[in-house]
């Protein structure tokens, strides 16, 4: 696995490799309208995790949520199924991964530096939990959201606010990274399908509890 600053430098290759901004073209499918906004500001990454790293954080990350339920009500209505923590400490075991996941979100954008938000939020879906359409937060999150996938795959979806024509749909896999800035993270709805819905490409794509590790960039006053 790769060294702090070097992994930054290998992804900074991937943001400018096939399709512009997938690393994997075969991970997206999209309208023409929405093509270049993908280009500039969605990218993925598979295998960003081993399944051994998988299940050091899975086993840190179940004992976090003992004692919670998971819950099918969300202070902004946008989650069905979930439990959700924040966490800044992590075992020693698990910090190459969190270190990646963060050098990976501050990864210089239009050619400045990008600051963290302190916490790793650790979300976890019910296997009949999914995320409705809705753009996070700008009082809570800046240019950058990167996320990891565990345990299960996913289907995410996006749709230009106001314009149904301009969507994508991107295949999450198991163990891999997502990274969202630009036009795709202020403009563009995001969404985790449910089960019954979760389909790409036309086949089906199981969706078990899924658990994502999501990293955020500090807010930008000039978007608030």
């Amino acid at each position: 696995l790769k060294a702090k600053g070097v992994y930054c430098r290998w992804f900074s290759n991937v943001l400018h490799g096939l399709g512009g901004g997938l690393a994997d073209p075969r991970l997206v499918q999209c309208s023409e309208a929405a093509q270049t906004d993908i280009q500039d500001g969605l990218s993925v990454s598979t295998g960003f995790v081993t399944r051994e790293e998988e299940d050091a954080v899975m086993g840190e990350v179940t004992r976090s949520f003992r004692r919670l339920r998971y819950q099918y009500s969300h202070w902004d209505g946008a989650i069905e199924g979930y439990r959700e923590t924040e966490k800044g400490q992590w075992q020693e075991a698990n910090m190459a991964v969190m270190e990646r996941l963060k050098e990976v979100t501050v990864c210089a954008l239009q050619g400045k530096r990008l600051t963290l938000l302190p916490l790793i939020h650790v979300l976890d879906l019910a296997p009949d939990g999914y995320i409705k359409p809705h753009v996070d937060s700008v009082k809570f999150c800046g240019d950058v959201i990167a996320g990891v996938s565990l345990l299960s795959s996913a289907v995410m979806r996006f749709e230009r606010q106001g314009d149904p024509l301009s969507w994508a749909c991107v295949l999450l896999p198991q163990c891999s990274l997502y990274r969202v800035s630009g036009a795709m993270r202020y403009n563009y709805t995001h969404a985790i399908l449910r089960d019954s819905d979760s389909f790409f490409r036309g086949q089906k794509v199981t969706r078990g509890r899924r658990v994502s590790l999501i990293c955020r960039t500090i807010p930008n006053p000039s978007s608030q």
